[in-house]
């Protein structure tokens, strides 16, 4: 499964709430609302970041019960170092 940043969040909103921040003539107003915006974002996505993280650890424990770690990591495309560091939580 693919699947395009965009198509995770409400990218129109997103948008919206970007340019009306863009318009704001004062300086730090500005920079206090983008700021505003940054923070709203990262707390939105924190808690699925973290539940992705933890299916990925998973599914590479998964592999590791039956193939090496080499065989792992090519069978994911990353190097034996990052299947390592996903297995133990990283």
């Amino acid at each position: 499964m693919t699947t395009e940043p965009a198509d995770l969040i409400n990218a129109s909103a997103v948008s919206k709430a970007l340019a009306a921040i863009g318009a704001i003539r004062d300086p730090v107003a500005r920079e206090k609302a983008a700021r505003d915006l940054q923070d709203a974002l990262t707390e939105a996505i924190a808690a699925p970041l973290t539940q992705a993280k933890g299916i990925r650890r998973n599914a590479v424990l998964e592999l590791r019960q039956t193939l090496t770690l080499a065989k792992v990591a090519e069978q994911l495309g990353l190097s034996t170092g990052r299947v390592d560091q996903i297995a133990k939580g990283k």
